[in-house]
């Protein structure tokens, strides 16, 4: 039996650039920011959608001591 390898698809740029975005209150209770929660609540402002690499960068840029 010969086996048929599956063709691997590409994201378009764009659609790989248009990432999700979500509220603080919903990056606060997610599980990927539990560990973090007061650094994020304490960073993040009310009413403005981040995506998930913004909060990390954030988070990241805030622990080693880069506050803008």
């Amino acid at each position: 039996m010969t086996e048929k390898k599956k063709a691997v698809e590409t994201v378009p740029e764009t659609i790989r650039a248009a990432e999700n975005k979500f509220s603080k209150e919903q990056l606060l209770m997610s599980e990927r920011f539990k560990d973090r929660r007061d650094i994020a609540d304490a960073l993040l402002d009310d009413g403005v959608l981040y995506t998930v690499k913004d909060v990390e960068q954030k988070i990241e840029n805030y622990m080693k001591g880069k506050v803008k």
